[in-house]
């Protein structure tokens, strides 16, 4: 069984990559020439140099392969053009290659996001079956990547994972979040909930990984060709409760304070400008800020769990363990 990744040098690819070879299934990572395999050392995998802009190096990294999955995409970009080139565009070229050069594939894996759903305006955990509504331009993007490979549903089979915040070893993003406890601060975001608190669904890396493969290995006649999955832990959390579990992993006991919306509004605002200014993108910019303000980004395992017969293993409390004692093992703090 071989088995082509994209972004394969990511966090999340690179956590897939070794969960794959322990698997005993061969791997072929697509690379740019300039990627780093820093993330890769000491795995077994076949370098094949392209990107999702090179439909000939995709048509030659997809042949003889058993499975794709495709991670590679941008979570930040200067505009939603840049987006929609990377999500959307590169998913439909990688569609396409796999048409032309293999359709006998065995299976297609998108790793879509929460965001292509959208939030939810209660407390009710988004679930498949709801309505799409994306309110930024990578959620618009992650959509239309997988309007364009749902196109191909017929030619070969075809897997969408949904997951929500991902966390655990390796990841830059969480790390911010350590970071920021660890200087004994936490900014708090105002929300319109009766409990003055946003809520999130989270799943850890591993679980993560897990989850894909199953979504690859899951017979037709179970999951027929096109279906979505939501990827999570069973538990929904708290922003504060995410970041005061970081707090007692660190050791630290944080000033939290409140930060008003129209704050946000006037810094993404400014951060926005400031980027169209120096050609530059800043993780606080207007479009991201339409992911900041909903209070609900929650979503539903219990199909995933169904058809999938997905079992998360790690909750807030113990994957943020983990992961802090990665980031300490690592001489990251």
């Amino acid at each position: 069984m071989k088995a082509l990744v994209t972004g394969a040098t990511g966090f999340i690819g690179s956590t897939l990559v070794e969960e794959l070879s322990q698997a005993g299934i061969q791997v072929r990572a697509l690379m740019r020439k300039t990627s780093s395999s820093a993330n890769l050392e000491g795995l077994n995998f076949e370098r094949t140099e392209g990107d999702l802009a090179d439909f000939d190096a995709l048509k030659k990294a997809v042949q003889g392969v058993d499975l794709v999955f495709h991670l590679a995409g941008v979570v930040i970009a200067k505009n939603r053009e840049g987006f929609f080139e990377h999500n959307a565009s590169g998913t439909e070229r990688l569609a396409r290659a796999v048409a032309e050069a293999n359709p006998g594939l065995k299976r297609f894996v998108y790793v879509s996001s929460l965001a292509a759903g959208g939030p939810t305006l209660s407390a009710d955990p988004r679930q498949e079956t709801h309505e799409d509504q994306p309110v930024s331009s990578y959620g618009l993007s992650k959509r239309q990547g997988e309007i364009e490979l749902l196109k191909y549903k017929n030619t070969y089979p075809i897997s969408i994972v949904r997951p929500p915040l991902v966390y655990g070893p390796k990841d830059k993003a969480t790390f911010l979040f350590v970071k920021t406890v660890a200087k004994n601060i936490v900014p708090m975001f105002a929300a319109g909930t009766e409990s003055g608190q946003k809520y999130y669904s989270g799943i850890h890396v591993r679980d993560l990984v897990r989850g894909i493969i199953q979504a690859a290995q899951v017979p037709v006649e179970k999951a027929p060709s096109g279906e979505i999955f939501y990827l999570a832990a069973d538990d929904i959390f708290t922003y504060e409760q995410m970041m005061m579990t970081i707090a007692k992993n660190l050791d630290r006991k944080p000033l939290r304070f409140k930060i008003p919306i129209i704050t946000l509004k006037i810094a993404a605002t400014g951060l926005t400008a400031l980027g169209k200014l120096t050609n530059k993108t800043y993780p606080l910019n207007l479009d991201k800020l339409n992911e900041i303000l909903p209070d609900y980004w929650i979503c539903s395992n219990h199909k995933a769990k169904s058809i999938l017969g997905f079992q998360p293993e790690y909750d807030l409390t113990r994957g943020l363990e983990n992961t802090v004692t990665w980031y300490r093992n690592h001489r990251w703090i």
